[in-house]
């Protein structure tokens, strides 16, 4: 379910006419910036209630990045 959650953050950034998979690079695929992966990364830590520690989101390039520090992140 976080998942698709973090998902639909991504949807609502940067629209609904790009296709975003995990594999989709955030400057490369999607025409993001350094600010987008920071901005992003805020909003889906909002959304779900964890904190991703700031050090950590310098290594975030593209969605499975993101992916894998919400995972690590989360409480289940």
């Amino acid at each position: 379910m976080w998942k698709e959650q973090v998902m639909q953050v991504l949807e609502r950034h940067f629209g609904t006419g790009k296709e975003i998979t995990e594999a989709s690079h955030f400057i490369d695929d999607l025409d993001g910036d350094d600010f987008d992966i920071v901005d992003v990364t805020d909003q889906v830590c909002k959304k779900l209630e964890i904190n991703i520690p700031e050090e950590d989101t310098f290594n975030i390039e593209t969605v499975q990045d993101l992916l894998n520090e919400v995972e690590k992140n989360i409480v289940q």
